[in-house]
Parts: C-alpha cells; structure tokens; sequence
C-alpha cells in the first residue's frame, strides 16, 4: 500500500526540521471542530516552539493571498492560539505550502498579517538529499 502524498511531505518537513536542531513530532489528523491544525510540532532550546501545518497546492507559485484561500480554518485557529499566549515571542505558527514545480513555500501567521518566510535551508542540509525521496522537496538540493 503506498503512502498517501501529504504523509510523505509531513515526514520530509519534519527531516528538514530535525536537520535544522529541532525536536519533532509529527500528530495525526483530528477532524474535531476546534482540532489544532498541526501536522507537526518542532521544539528547539531555549523555548522555541513551532506548530507547522504542511499542505499541498496546485498553485505555481503561491502567496499568502493562496494561504487565505486554502487554510481559512487553519488561521482563524493558530490566530485564536497566538491571542491567548501574545507574551511568547519563542512561539511560532506556520504553514508549508507545497507548490508541484517551486516545491516548498513557508509563511508564518501573525496576529495581523501572513507573512512569507524562508524554507528551512539548514546547515548540512544537502546531506539530507540522499535521504529525501519526495521529488518535491529534493528539487533545488545539491
């Protein structure tokens, strides 16, 4: 049985996480109304959390107006989060857009705005190129 495209991306996000010093965990979907749209939850000392939200997009290249679009839910939620924690500035709430021919686009929700910020290019991370096996995020690795 072969894995479904979105789990595939989740565990290549989280490799990427990993490359990049963070502790992950990736959580299953939960349908519930008020679920935390999470695909993954990243922690790194001292105190910096990041809840990560990976989806797929049949945009070329999509910007937050593309986030607003397809992740409605997913900000009202992480907005709902970051008003009742506002004094943490080590929390961050993200969405990971995957694009079939840019691959991956990363922006972060703020309480006001969704703002681009850049792909995780950790240190080393083109060690991790024989280990990605999703053409989507190994394109643009050495």
């Amino acid at each position: 049985m072969a894995a479904r495209a979105c789990h595939i991306l989740e565990y290549e996000a989280q490799e990427l996480l990993r490359a990049d010093g963070y502790r992950t965990q990736v959580l299953p979907k939960n349908n519930a109304r008020n679920a935390l749209p999470l695909c993954i939850i990243a922690f790194r000392p001292p105190g910096e959390t990041r809840y990560v939200r990976v989806l797929t997009v049949d945009r070329k290249d999509p910007g937050p107006e593309d986030v607003e679009r397809c992740c409605g839910k997913e900000i009202i939620l992480y907005r709902t989060i970051l008003a009742r924690v506002p004094v943490d500035p080590g929390l961050h709430c993200e969405i990971w857009l995957s694009a079939p021919k840019t691959g991956l686009h990363c922006f972060e929700i703020t309480p006001g705005s969704i703002v681009p910020i850049p792909v995780p290019n950790p240190p080393g991370a083109g060690s991790l190129a024989g280990r990605i096996r999703c053409p989507l995020l190994a394109r643009g690795r050495p």
